[in-house]
Formats: C-alpha cells, structure tokens, sequence
C-alpha cells in the first residue's frame, strides 16, 4: 500500500526510517571540465554515448517533479551536473523553484568556469547558496586535475565574487586523492581562512565505473585532521540539520570553519535523506545506485507522480557506503557521476 503523507503534518520515510528532505536536480551530463575522479579525458566517450540533449527534462517538466517532491516533503534543491551552467537561462528555472510551497532553498554546485557572466541574474531570481569544485590551488595541477585550460586564478576570482553578493553561503568542495593533491589541503584552506568561504575535503568514493577507483586512494579524513591539526588549532562544530553529509570544524583564531566529507571511512547512510533526479527524468535513491526509476512519463499527471516518488521512497533502504566494508563490493555498474552529481 502506497501512503500519501500530508508534507505539513506527516514525514514520508524509507524502510530505514529516513525522512526525504534534499532534492539533487541534474540538469546536465554534460560538463566542459574533465576532472580525474569523475569524468577523466580517456573516457568522454562515455558521457557522448549516453547524453542524449533532446531527451533531456525541459524546465517545465523539472517544475512539475519539484512540485511533486516539495508536497512529499522535500525543501532543499541543489542544481547540479554534469556542469549545470551549461543549461541556459537557469535564472528563470531558479525563480520558478522558489515561488514552489515548502521550498525554503535552492543552492547550485559548479565548477565556476562558466559563472562570472550569469551569478548577479541567478541570485537575483533567488539562488541562496553556491557550492564551487576545486581540487588544487596550484596552477599546473589544477589543469592536470580539471583537463582543461581554465586558470585556477579565474575560478578563485569568481569565488570572490560569490563572497561579495548576497549570497547566504560559499562553499568549496575538494576531492582528495592520495598522492595526487592531499599536499594542497593547507594550501586551500590557508587561501581561503578568514573568507567567510567554508572548505570541505570530500574522499575520493567509487562512484561510477569510469575514474578506476582503488582504495588504496583514499586519504582519509582522519589523515586530513591531522595534518590540519599540526597546523592550526580547531574544534568540532554541531550539525545544523539532521542528515548533513560534512562533519564540521572551526578554528579556535576565529577564522572560520572546514568540513569533512568522509564517505569511505566514516559512512552517514544512516541519516541520508537525499533523491536525485537525472537529467532524462530518472528517480535515483543513492549515489552509489546502480539503476534508477523511470518517472518521465508521468510528469504531467501530478497525482500519479506523487504516488509513484512516494512508493519510490517507501521502498528504499539503500546504505551502499555503510556496507561497502562488511560485504564485497558491488559488481554491478554504477550510475556515472557526471549524470547524477556529487
């Protein structure tokens, strides 16, 4: 039996007894970047097999699952990618997100090769809070990481300009990976202490089939606290929200605060309260997911589609990471992250 919960007075919750609240909305496989950890050069032919731009949700069908979402009980959007700036006129799509009942945030993660010409016209329509990837501070790695000819210097002056705006909050997120760019972890934060800007160092995850993944990769979170730990003095900080995927760390100088992402050695499937949506319209319940639900055909009947997320995450119990230790790994492939985001 499917329930329809009342959003006002009734939480929608899996078999794990996770309440949905975040919406990752990808509005793109595509992406101009061709970092290492999640879409690496060798293997664009990957993204080119399967992006299919004609079968992509228009923003009106992204609407009407928002819709159906915010009566569930979601009332956080993160506007993904691939690179979701390479979707035009995202300003429109953001106004309309925010004028939904129940949706209290709309937040973007880029990589900010392409946001200088469209942040002041997004958060006018009511953007709150951007997310910007960057894996390294030093140029020459930095274009080794991304693949391409964007300066890091560009990328920093557009966190810049982020911080300058009304903008509720400014994020970095950066994917460590061992022997690669874990020597740029004081580095980034050293740039970025004292911004108002928060780093948050994420662990190289098996997400996807594509960017040969080993665990021998991973720096783990407990390496990055010790190296920040020899550096500067700092205190964890309470979570704001249950199911935040950072832990959170502030320095005791007053010069702001980092996070944690740690999906490897410190699971958090526990409190995992996110769906993403697939740029063609697929329902996926964890990033590590090997298939999705199909729900494109029902955009434009609000009643079944709500049944139908509804069932969806009734029905869901995934804890990927949380098992990844005690069973074997999963053979089966993985959605790409380039399709579904971070």
């Amino acid at each position: 039996m499917v329930i329809m919960p009342n959003a006002k007075d009734t939480q929608l919750l899996d078999k794990l007894n996770r309440p949905i609240k975040d919406l990752r909305i990808s509005l793109t496989d595509r992406c101009q970047f061709r970092c290492s950890y999640c879409l690496p050069a060798e293997h664009v032919d990957v993204m080119r097999q399967h992006s299919q731009p004609e079968k992509h949700l228009s923003f009106t069908q992204i609407i009407q699952t928002v819709k159906a979402f915010a009566a569930l009980g979601v009332n956080k959007i993160r506007l993904t990618g691939g690179e979701p700036l390479l979707r035009k006129n995202l300003s429109t799509l953001i106004q309309d997100i925010k004028a939904i009942d129940g949706i209290e945030e709309v937040a973007l993660t880029t990589n900010a090769g392409l946001l200088n010409p469209v942040l002041n016209e997004m958060i006018e329509a009511g953007l709150d809070r951007i997310t910007v990837s960057i894996d390294a501070i030093e140029p020459t790695l930095f274009s080794q990481i991304t693949g391409t000819k964007v300066n890091v210097s560009d990328i920093l002056d557009s966190i810049d300009q982020c911080l300058a705006s009304p903008l509720k909050q400014v994020k970095v997120n950066c994917v460590i990976q061992k022997g690669i760019n874990d020597h740029q972890i004081i580095p980034m934060l050293d740039h970025f202490r004292g911004s108002g800007v928060i780093v948050r160092f994420i662990e190289f995850m098996d997400v996807g089939n594509i960017n040969g993944w080993q665990p021998q990769q991973v720096f783990e979170s407990k390496q990055i606290l010790k190296l920040i730990a020899d550096q500067w003095p700092f205190s964890p900080k309470s979570a704001i929200h249950i199911g935040e995927v950072a832990d959170r760390f502030e320095f005791e100088d007053g010069m702001g605060e980092f996070g944690l992402i740690s999906s490897i050695s410190e699971p958090f499937c526990h409190d995992c309260n996110r769906a993403r949506l697939s740029t063609d319209g697929q329902i996926y319940t964890c990033l590590f997911a090997s298939q999705g639900h199909d729900i494109k055909s029902m955009i434009n009947q609000p009643k079944e589609l709500q049944q139908t997320i509804s069932q969806i995450w009734q029905q869901r119990e995934d804890q990927y990471s949380a098992q990844r230790r005690k069973t074997p790994k999963n053979n089966l492939p993985k959605i790409e992250m380039f399709v579904i985001g971070g």
